[in-house]
C-alpha cells in the first residue's frame, strides 16, 4: 500500500499547471531516508534523464523531453536508479523514493506530466491523470485533491490512515 500525500500541485517549482501528485511509501519514519520499495514505470517509454534525484520518461521515444508526452517522477535516489537512454515497460523498476532533487522534507514520488512542454493538469478534462484506474482531482488549493475509482475516493492526506492507502 501506498500512500496519497500530495494532491494537484505544481509539477516544477511553485508556478504552472497542478499537474503532480505525491505518493509515500508504506515505511513509516524514513525521513529523507531510501525506501527499500521501488516506483515502477507508469507506461512503457525510453528514459530521456536520469539525474539529481529526477527521471524523465519519454513516451514517444523521441529522445526529446519537449515533444510529445513526458513523465516525470521525482526525489529519486541515486542506488538503483535507472539509466538515461534505457527503455522501460510498463512496472518496470525506475528507483527508490527518497528527498533527492527538488525541494522535499520526506521520502516521496512527486509524479507529473507534461505534453509538448506544457505542464498538464492531473485533473485536465481532456486528459485527466489516470493511474490503476483512480483518476486525479483537484481541490481548492495546492496539495488537496483526491483520487476516486469505481465509486471510491481517496483524499490526500499527510499520513498513513487508511483513507489514503492505495493498493496496485
Amino acid at each position: 500500500t501506498w500512500y496519497y500525500t500530495g494532491g494537484p500541485h505544481p509539477g516544477w517549482g511553485s508556478q504552472g499547471a497542478w499537474s503532480a501528485l505525491d505518493f509515500a511509501p508504506p515505511e513509516r519514519n524514513l525521513g529523507c531516508q531510501a525506501s527499500a520499495r521501488w516506483v515502477t514505470a507508469a507506461a512503457p517509454g525510453a528514459i530521456a534523464v536520469s539525474e539529481n534525484g529526477m527521471v524523465l520518461q519519454d513516451l514517444d521515444d523521441d529522445g526529446f523531453v519537449g515533444t510529445g508526452w513526458v513523465l516525470l517522477y521525482l526525489h529519486m535516489d541515486a542506488a538503483g536508479r535507472v539509466a538515461a537512454g534505457t527503455t522501460v515497460q510498463t512496472g518496470d523498476r525506475i528507483a527508490h523514493p527518497s528527498c533527492e532533487g527538488g525541494v522535499s522534507n520526506a521520502t516521496h514520488l512527486h509524479f507529473a506530466r507534461r505534453y509538448n512542454g506544457v505542464w498538464m493538469p492531473a485533473d485536465d478534462a481532456q486528459w485527466p491523470l489516470t493511474l490503476s484506474g483512480w483518476q486525479a482531482q483537484a481541490d481548492k488549493a495546492p496539495y488537496d485533491g483526491f483520487l476516486t475509482k469505481n465509486g471510491q475516493t481517496r483524499m490526500a492526506l499527510e499520513d498513513w490512515s487508511a483513507q489514503n492507502g492505495l493498493r496496485r
